[in-house]
This record gives C-alpha cells, sequence and structure tokens, in this order.
C-alpha cells in the first residue's frame, strides 16, 4: 500500500521565512513546493495536489491577488485551504483578501508562533 504525503505551497519571496515554513512542514512529515516569483507559480504547481496553500499577502515578487485568484480557479485547486499571512497592520490589505475569499487572513507574526498548529488544523483531511 501507498503511502502518500500531504504537500503544501508556500508562495512568498522572503526565503528565510519560507525556509522557517518548509523545515516546520518537513518536522511534521509534509512536502513543500516553494514559489517565490510570477515565473514558478503555474510552472511548480500545475499537476500537483496540494492540500493547503500559504501565501504572503505583501509580497513584493509575487502579486499575491493575482496567485490566489489562479489558485481558486483552477479546478484542481479551487477548493483547496489557503491561508494569507502579512503583517497586523495592513489592515487594509487583510480585509481586501478576507472579501476575496482567502479562507484565513493571519498576522505574520502569529502565524510564525503557531505555524505547526496551524498547518496542521488546516491542512486537508484525507
Amino acid at each position: 500500500m501507498k503511502i502518500s504525503r500531504k504537500t503544501i505551497c508556500i508562495v512568498a519571496d522572503d526565503m528565510f521565512f519560507s525556509s522557517k515554513i518548509e523545515t516546520i512542514a518537513r518536522n511534521i512529515g509534509i512536502n513543500t513546493v516553494k514559489v517565490k516569483n510570477r515565473e514558478e507559480l503555474q510552472k511548480k504547481t500545475e499537476g500537483v495536489s496540494l492540500d493547503l496553500v500559504i501565501i504572503d499577502l505583501v509580497s513584493k515578487k509575487i502579486d499575491s491577488e493575482e496567485a490566489f485568484t489562479k489558485f481558486k480557479k483552477s479546478s484542481e485547486h479551487k477548493k483547496t485551504f489557503c491561508i494569507g499571512y502579512l503583517p497586523h497592520v495592513e489592515l487594509e490589505i487583510a480585509s481586501k483578501f478576507k472579501e476575496k475569499g482567502v479562507d484565513l487572513v493571519i498576522p505574520k507574526s502569529k502565524f510564525s508562533r503557531q505555524a505547526s498548529t496551524i498547518i496542521k488544523k488546516y491542512l486537508k483531511p484525507g
């Protein structure tokens, strides 16, 4: 019997923070796909079964709104739970992404402190 591992996609240009998330995921037995710019988004995620998407909502190199929209319009990713993180002071951006349908918008500091718990909680069951 084949055991399949869960896979999360980390969409962030801050390689230090995305590496932190990747290490946490690896420690709990989860594969990761890291996307750090617009060009990698489709190339690295097309045809990949994702169980969770984590997006830096204020990324400088990735249009987070476009990335989120692509995931939600894609038939293979439209039901995948999406977590967006950003600085706690970015209330307007947080509100915009909540309205667009990001499943969980969370301050980066809280996500950083509780990443393992949050990832486990929102990982697609099955």
